[in-house]
């Protein structure tokens, strides 16, 4: 796909992908689904965040769907074909590598929920950085009333991201959820009227691709430190090494001069 200029946009299969001023928007395109994730989808969609991730262009992903889904869940056509463990795991180990290259991802992804993430649609939404939802958005954890678990890696995610007990209410009752019940529970960031929606997501992610790349994939090390679980103090020591060794670069000594000059 290379780089990028002004705006341009890529016809796939199941996605479309834009990208303007710094700003990535990749939305899922399988209408007749529901935007259901298939595996031609996470094909496409694993290309296209290897793209965004060599591309210095971009410095922000949104992802978004067609019409008024977010993600259904799970191609069923695909997966209730699927039967035991022999048979299910690829495929559920399939889409968990995508969520996780979603969760590890160097650049910053804002989940733009346009409508229902139930059950599969909910664990998408989870392994984005951030989830910004219209007001007509519907969540749910749904899968316990399919004598299932999460399989995407999202029951794990939501347990570290929630209070154990908020996150086991969601898990263990299965219940749907308005956008701003989502809110309540911490799940969701911001709740928009579905026609402000893109306008406020678009304007939070300028504010983030206005910023120097080198400092937007320095922050994103530090969550992954974290969330690997290494000691503060090794933490902050990374952090001291990470910043000197792009102290002084022409960029940031020039905007020392500007503030200098200023005052």
């Amino acid at each position: 796909m290379g780089n990028v200029g002004k705006g341009w946009e890529t016809i796939m299969e199941t996605l479309r992908v834009g990208k303007q001023d710094g700003v990535a928007t990749i939305t899922l395109h399988r209408p007749e689904v529901h935007n259901a994730i298939s595996m031609e989808l996470v094909d496409e969609l694993t290309a296209v965040l290897k793209d965004c991730e060599t591309d210095t262009q971009v410095k922000v992903l949104i992802v978004t769907g067609t019409g008024k889904s977010f993600v259904s869940g799970g191609d069923l056509n695909q997966f209730i074909a699927v039967r035991g463990y022999e048979q299910s795991f690829p495929l559920l180990h399939k889409v968990t590598g995508l969520l996780s290259a979603i969760d590890h991802f160097p650049k910053p992804v804002i989940a733009m929920v346009n409508g229902a993430a139930v059950g599969g649609g909910c664990e998408f939404a989870g392994a984005c950085h951030f989830r910004f939802a219209s007001d007509q958005a519907v969540f749910g954890f749904v899968q316990i009333s399919m004598h299932i678990t999460t399989g995407w890696g999202g029951g794990s995610r939501l347990l570290d991201k929630l209070p154990e007990s908020k996150a086991l209410a969601l898990l263990l009752t299965g219940e749907r959820m308005s956008a701003l019940e989502a809110k309540g529970y911490g799940f969701v960031d911001e709740v928009y009227p579905v026609e402000k929606l893109q306008e406020e997501v678009e304007r939070f992610a300028r504010k983030i691709a206005a910023q120097p790349l080198v400092g937007i994939e320095g922050y994103m090390r530090m969550l992954h430190w974290k969330r690997n679980g290494l000691p503060q103090e090794e933490r902050i020591q990374k952090e001291v090494s990470q910043c000197a060794s792009i102290w002084g670069t022409d960029e940031h000594v020039s905007v020392v001069q500007k503030f200098l000059r200023k005052r």
